[in-house]
């Protein structure tokens, strides 16, 4: 509305204006929050725009003491809108995402300056200054905010961390400690806000990761691997103060970000502040009476904000406390797989199995990445011809119980292979000649993203002999034999076998059924034949035109259903 000789008109809009100005808020979804920010500034070049046309109006006699009343009702409006820090800031984002507008209220700036000194000396001169300065205070809100904190952010720290959290669990630390500290020395970042960005940028990642395996990882790298991390810097000489002294107030800044900390703890269903504090003590990096300062402080932050307390779900067993409880038990696991089980395999059968129940397995493998301790674990499985139990005389009962500890091992070395690569397992110190099986097996034989695999490969071609006498026991018995098994050697033999067989259902001399009863065989008892008969599959279907590949993908479909009877081994549906 620009028809500012109405005075009635105006004189209602400002009315219409006092009904809503002191009863903006932010609580909705973006877009609207933007629009609130733009409609502010719409609001001030309008009362801008008014109080310039009457600022003017006031040096024409006849029109002075109206004129002076309208003046009078804009500028109140002005101070009124103007005087909230909040609205201020609100009008601040309006001026970054729309730059031209801005234009438009610095031009009303100086036409309504110019019309100024119409007004002498009253009340209403000093008023419409005071407007004037805080509107022109609005492009420095940032800066003037806050002496301390002047320049927070500093991206490549936050960028370091996410790449290695994102990227990189399983390193080393040493190498990470010695970026972090090139990128401090080179920015010069004081040492409160260098550990500051660090805690921010792992905050920032938990809050972000995908569901699943991702979460864990991050997770583990978040409480177990950063503070390691921490306690490395530590050594370096960091200036006059104690590093424990830059950590306590690096929390101490941290804990003012509410949003950060409110939205990580409704993500991770727990308070992560007290949990990453706890874990920052027991590493010497925090003192007990500081930590426990902190975790009042965040316990108050808590208590205020009550919509927290119900989102926390009772339920959900939170990942940090879990990947705390896991780092330990990864080295009771170590010691254990080192023990001689050769009297009792079942025991460590019942260590395995336990790791396999609901999400262990991925808890302990991201405990042991992020402790460094990843390598050594996996190198237990790859050679589980070490536990002596391997090595017992293979006897009725201990039949099952060796296929099973084989059939563990190999899928959790897929498992570990599949999340965090296969340099994990692999090792550079063989003797020659004893690459164990596991290990050729997943070179040669595995599909990984951009490995072409050769269903060709000698690998793939053993002893025909083997092969027959496997084919013949997947064909006939209704009942793998688990007695006489060596695994290794069956698993390096049935893509050759599932050639066999594909050969002999195109030519007819097996029915459907066979096929069946076959693939029922093969991923009844021990998984791990199942997946290197899928892994070979794989390969050869891309070998094969489009019109051949029907009966292969047959079988990869009847292979990766599981099967549901009773007369499977323990732990198949983990397994």
């Amino acid at each position: 509305f620009d028809d500012f000789s109405r005075d009635l008109c105006v004189q209602s809009l400002l009315e219409i204006m006092d009904m809503f100005c002191d009863r903006l808020s932010c609580h909705g979804k973006a877009e609207e929050c933007i629009s609130l920010c733009r409609a502010l500034l719409s609001a001030l070049t309008w009362l801008l725009r008014c109080a310039a046309f009457y600022a003017e109006k006031v040096k024409e006699p006849l029109e002075q003491a109206a004129a002076e009343n309208q003046l009078k009702m804009c500028l109140e409006r002005l101070e009124k809108l103007l005087s909230s820090t909040k609205n201020r800031a609100l009008i601040h984002i309006a001026k970054l995402e729309e730059t031209s507008s801005w234009t438009t209220v610095e031009q009303s700036l100086v036409k309504l300056g110019e019309n100024l000194n119409n007004l002498g000396s009253s009340p209403l001169r000093s008023q419409a200054d005071n407007c004037v300065s805080l509107i022109k205070s609005i492009p420095t809100m940032l800066s003037v905010h806050s002496e301390q904190l002047n320049k927070t952010g500093f991206p490549t720290v936050h960028a370091v961390v996410l790449l290695e959290g994102t990227m990189n669990l399983t390193g080393e630390t040493q190498p990470l400690v010695e970026q972090l500290m090139m990128v401090k020395r080179m920015q010069r970042i004081p040492s409160p806000l260098f550990v500051l960005e660090i805690w921010k940028a792992c905050f920032v990642g938990l809050i972000e990761c995908p569901e699943g395996t991702e979460e864990l990882k991050w997770t583990a790298f978040t409480f177990l691997k950063m503070p390691q991390v921490l306690v490395k810097l530590k050594k370096y000489p960091q200036g006059d103060k104690d590093f424990t002294e830059d950590v306590n107030c690096a929390f101490e800044f941290l804990l003012k970000l509410t949003p950060l900390l409110d939205k990580a703890d409704q993500r991770c269903n727990c308070n992560c502040m007290s949990l990453l504090l706890q874990e920052c003590s027991k590493q010497g990096l925090l003192s007990e009476a500081n930590m426990n300062n902190l975790i009042d402080k965040r316990a108050a932050d808590k208590e205020n904000s009550p919509s927290l307390k119900s989102a926390e779900n009772a339920n959900i067993q939170p990942n940090p406390g879990l990947i705390l409880r896991a780092e330990p038990t990864v080295t009771n696991i170590l010691k254990t797989m080192d023990a001689d089980h050769s009297k009792s395999p079942e025991g460590l059968l019942g260590v395995l199995g336990h790791m396999l129940s609901g999400k262990s397995l991925d808890l302990l493998l991201a405990a042991a990445a992020a402790t460094g301790k990843l390598k050594s674990f996996a190198r237990k499985f790859v050679k589980p011809e070490s536990p002596k139990v391997f090595i017992s005389p293979p006897s009725a009962k201990s039949g099952p119980v060796r296929a099973l500890l084989f059939d563990i091992s190999f899928l959790m070395l897929c498992h570990v292979a599949q999340t965090y690569g296969s340099e994990v397992i692999l090792s550079d110190s063989n003797p020659p000649g004893e690459v164990p099986f596991f290990e050729t097996w997943m070179l040669t034989c595995m599909p990984e993203e951009g490995k072409i695999l050769n269903p060709d490969h000698p690998c793939f071609r053993p002893d025909s002999t083997k092969v027959e006498s496997l084919v013949a026991l997947l064909n006939n018995s209704s009942e793998m034999k688990l007695v006489q098994m060596k695994w290794h050697e069956v698993c390096l033999s049935i893509s050759a076998a599932i050639l066999e067989i594909l050969n002999a259902w195109e030519n007819g001399v097996l029915t459907f059924e066979s096929i069946q009863k076959i693939t029922d065989n093969i991923k009844g008892k021990v998984c791990s034949m199942a997946v290197c008969a899928v892994a070979w599959l794989v390969a050869h279907v891309r070998m094969l035109g489009l019109d051949e590949r029907e009966k292969s993908l047959q079988m990869i479909r009847q292979l990766a259903t599981p099967l549901y009877g009773e007369n499977t081994l323990q732990f198949y549906n983990e397994r």
